[in-house]
């Protein structure tokens, strides 16, 4: 699998400490502990940073998963696939939770896909990051245009009525992946980091939360709710 960049894990692990923090809110407004304050600008900026860090992160780790690979296109298909059924997981659970927001194209499944058809765009290196700030250009514009065709959700068109409790659309996130790539190829090329990072306080803990992202991304709702939920029943 080859050496772990700390500095990559250490950014992820930021992100899990921003998403424990947020899905608190969030279950706190949930079981009506707590007004609702998840559609203030402020906390609505945290969730977009949240997944800014978990998608850009994530395309820097395509970069060099490649750049160590000599497995071909099948470790990332493999990768693809693991990801896919975390997303029916996600998918299947959040249908018998809550019907009528069920999370059909959240950021694992963006992930998934992303991964599936990233490594067409290796070969571009660097310049991915002029196609990724495109693409994110092209799905702000279009963010959120209402069609009636029910299948582009998932490219970023919701059709009417279309809720969801996580929703990561290709445009503009896909772009994100790719700028992701471009800036890995920049900053660790061949796999090694161009810069001297010195190493900062706290940074191997953050690096150990970002090396079990996923592991904590599946497990980490059901044990907030868990607690909070018994902190209720003892109230």
């Amino acid at each position: 699998m080859g050496e772990r960049i700390i500095e990559v894990d250490s950014v992820r692990g930021i992100a899990i400490v921003m998403m424990l923090f947020y899905h608190t809110l969030f279950d706190l407004v949930f079981l009506g502990m707590i007004s609702s304050v998840l559609y203030l600008l402020p906390v609505v900026l945290f969730q977009r940073t949240i997944g800014f860090l978990f998608v850009i992160t994530a395309g820097v780790a395509l970069t060099l998963s490649e750049s160590k690979n000599e497995e071909g296109y099948e470790r990332h298909f493999l990768r693809a696939l693991k990801l896919a059924a975390v997303a029916a997981m996600i998918t299947l659970v959040t249908w018998i939770v809550v019907p009528d927001r069920f999370i059909t194209f959240g950021v694992i499944h963006m992930l998934a896909l992303s991964t599936l058809i990233a490594p067409i765009f290796f070969k571009l290196g660097k310049w991915n990051v002029v196609l990724g700030a495109a693409i994110m250009a092209i799905g702000l514009l279009v963010v959120g245009t209402v069609v009636d065709n029910t299948f582009l959700f998932w490219l970023g068109f919701p059709y009417p009525g279309y809720t969801a409790l996580d929703y990561y659309p290709m445009l503009p996130w896909f772009g994100v992946v790719l700028l992701g790539m471009g800036l890995g190829t920049v900053i660790f090329p061949n796999g090694k980091p161009k810069f001297k990072i010195p190493k900062l306080p706290l940074m191997d803990q953050l690096a150990f939360l970002g090396r079990h992202s996923l592991t904590i991304y599946i497990l980490h709702q059901p044990i907030i709710l868990g607690i909070l939920i018994a902190l209720m029943l003892l109230r």
